[in-house]
């Protein structure tokens, strides 16, 4: 998959468990999570997608070399489209 969806889905793993992690914690008899706001909550699912993503990207690797096998090259079609996602018919590292 392209590594902005990679970073997203890696995101959308990290940010339920920690947003839940003070109830899953409340019920097994421990004290509340450290982190109680939002905000706090937010920033500390950015570390934790960081972390998931270190682990996602060798799978990531296998993913597009198994599609690339198969016809579908991701990584140079990724050389044709902007960064707002739009396809160009000149790729983007050509002056």
């Amino acid at each position: 998959m392209r590594k902005s969806t990679l970073m997203f889905v890696a995101y959308v793993i990290a940010f339920p468990f920690v947003y839940f992690a003070n109830d899953i914690i409340a019920l097994g008899g421990y004290s509340s999570f450290p982190v109680a706001s939002l905000t706090g909550k937010s920033l500390m699912s950015l570390v934790l997608a960081g972390i998931i993503l270190v682990v996602l990207t060798p799978l990531n690797r296998r993913l597009l070399d198994w599609r690339k096998s198969r016809g579908r090259d991701i990584e140079d079609e990724e050389r044709y489209e902007s960064d707002h996602g739009l396809i160009s018919l000149t790729p983007k590292d050509k002056d």
